[in-house]
């Protein structure tokens, strides 16, 4: 039975990859931005890249949704999926805080005292730093695994309502969607701060909502034998994103329209956007876009991806000084070329952690809990 999880879409693998590539040239903003002339767009196109956290919230609620619609008959269903989660996720978060922990300690900074302590990484064990990053209390060096704890408070959850409401999981989906965006709302309402509503897994929670609902349509596809069209979803995915971009000034991070309705047109862009490029796995189509979502090249980066997003942060932090100075003579360019160097050390890293290191995480994972 454990072989009927294991489906894979290639084009996916390339979404990850645009996804980190949209990340992680917006959080390497440590160089000063390009404010007039051609080059102007990149930094446009920085300021705006935290979109693909979106992109990866959407992946991984298809991901984990479509696992657990497959395995929901198994006697060992729970134990199997947070076996091979906790595989997944702990081992490289354990080793991104020790490097982090030891990285201060070298290169000193701004809250070192306070996060070495035992109590911190505690709180960082129990990944709730989405809930204290907003208040100022945060691990310097790893902001970026906010996301990963919006995730994890997710899926504590989520495998229990996909078990017990299987049948009624497209309407729980958009119930989710609709509580997130009514959240979102009033807490602008009341005046909480932009930062509290991005992180907050609650506000975020239709992204993944919307990735486990693309994943019931794929079900009902294969369960019908429905020939997908993907370029209607990739289409209809790209006027969906037009008109939210039209509607919050091309994605204006910490705006009211981009906070609401902006969050929602995203999430439901990139749940149409997963429908098109599983369709085109499906039914095995080519076309242009479909070409390039199974290219090596991005199949590599999104193959590597969890690493990049989890140790970029340590080169922008930690590094930042000599990057700037190698891109200063850059002139206009040097934008371009920080993003481009944080990027290649990421990969860097990323690959490293992966062969030597979650790989073997992995194989445990399959082997530990087959599915019965």
């Amino acid at each position: 039975m454990d072989g009927v999880h294991l489906r894979h879409y290639p084009c996916l693998d390339g979404l990850r990859g645009v996804a980190i590539l949209l990340v992680i040239p917006h959080n390497a903003d440590i160089i000063d931005p390009v404010l007039s002339g051609p080059l102007l767009i990149f930094t446009v196109l920085g300021n705006r890249g935290w979109v693909g956290v979106e992109l990866f919230f959407v992946l991984s609620g298809f991901l984990i949704t479509e696992q657990l619609l497959l395995s929901k008959e198994a006697k060992n269903y729970f134990a199997w999926f947070y076996v091979r989660r906790a595989l997944r996720t702990v081992p490289l978060f354990v080793l991104a805080v020790l490097l982090g922990l030891f990285l201060m300690r070298v290169f000193g900074g701004p809250g070192h005292a306070m996060t070495a302590t035992p109590a911190w990484l505690l709180l960082f064990g129990l990944l709730v730093v989405n809930w204290t990053e907003p208040s100022g209390l945060s691990f310097p060096g790893l902001p970026q695994l906010w996301s990963l704890a919006v995730e994890e408070q997710f899926y504590l959850v989520w495998p229990l309502l996909v078990r017990q409401l299987a049948s009624r999981l497209a309407v729980v989906t958009l119930a989710l969607a609709a509580i997130a965006l009514v959240t979102r709302m009033c807490l602008l309402l009341t005046g909480a701060a932009p930062l509290k509503v991005y992180m907050s897994s609650v506000c975020r929670m239709d992204a993944l909502a919307f990735g486990a609902l693309a994943a019931v349509i794929v079900q009902r596809w294969r369960r019908r034998h429905i020939a997908p069209r993907p370029s209607l979803w990739i289409i209809s995915a790209f006027l969906v994103a037009l008109i939210g971009a039209l509607c919050t000034r091309l994605y204006a991070g910490d705006t009211w329209a981009t906070q609401t309705l902006g969050y929602s047109c995203l999430g439901l862009s990139c749940m149409l956007l997963i429908l098109g490029a599983v369709g085109g796995d499906i039914s095995r189509q080519q076309s242009f876009v479909l070409s390039i979502l199974r290219s090596r090249g991005l199949a590599s980066i999104g193959r590597y991806s969890y690493g990049m997003y989890v140790f970029h942060m340590f080169f922008v932090i930690f590094a930042g000084v000599w990057i700037k100075r190698l891109a200063a003579p850059f002139g206009d360019a040097r934008m371009v070329f920080g993003a481009l160097l944080v990027l290649v050390l990421s990969y860097v890293a990323g690959f490293a952690s992966y062969n030597l290191y979650e790989k073997y995480f992995l194989r445990v994972g399959r082997r530990a809990v087959p599915l019965t």
